[in-house]
C-alpha cells in the first residue's frame, strides 16, 4: 500500500511540474529537445501546446487518483485493476525505451525521465495482484 501512495505522490508532483511548465513551455521543450517537433506538431496553433500539457497533468492526476483507489483511501474508481495494471505496462514500456535512448545519447535529464517511470510502475506493480483486490470488496 505504502508503493501505491508513493506512485500517488510521483503522479501528483508530475501534474505540478506540469502545470509549473506552462510558465516556460518553449524552455521546457528544448530542455528536451522536442520543441521543433512539438511547433511543427501544432501547426503554429500554439494554444495547443498548452491545452495538451494541461491534459497531461490532469491525465497524471487521473492516474494518481486510481492508486489511491487501489490502496482503498478513496472510494473505488471505476476499473480500478485495468487501470493499475495499464499504468503498469505503460510506464515499464517508457522506462525501457527511455533507457534505451540513454545508450545512445546520455544525458542525465534523460536518464532521469527514464528513472522515474520505472520507480512510478514498480510503485504501482502491487496493484496488478488479484488477489490484493478481494480485501478492498
Amino acid at each position: 500500500m505504502k508503493k501505491l501512495r508513493f506512485g500517488a505522490a510521483l503522479h501528483f508532483l508530475i501534474a505540478i511540474g506540469h502545470v509549473c511548465c506552462l510558465f516556460a513551455l518553449d524552455k521546457a521543450f528544448e530542455a528536451y529537445g522536442i520543441k521543433d517537433f512539438m511547433h511543427q506538431m501544432v501547426s503554429g496553433h500554439t494554444w495547443m501546446l498548452y491545452a495538451l500539457t494541461i491534459g497531461l497533468a490532469f491525465a497524471f492526476c487521473v492516474a494518481g487518483l486510481y492508486a489511491l483507489s487501489a490502496t482503498g483511501d478513496i472510494r473505488r474508481l471505476p476499473l480500478t485493476r485495468m487501470a493499475v495494471i495499464t499504468i503498469v505496462v505503460l510506464y515499464s514500456l517508457r522506462a525501457l525505451v527511455g533507457g534505451i535512448s540513454c545508450i545512445n545519447d546520455f544525458t542525465w535529464l534523460r536518464c532521469f525521465s527514464s528513472l522515474i517511470p520505472a520507480v512510478i510502475a514498480w510503485c504501482y506493480w502491487p496493484g496488478v495482484k488479484g488477489n490484493f483486490y478481494t480485501n478492498l470488496r
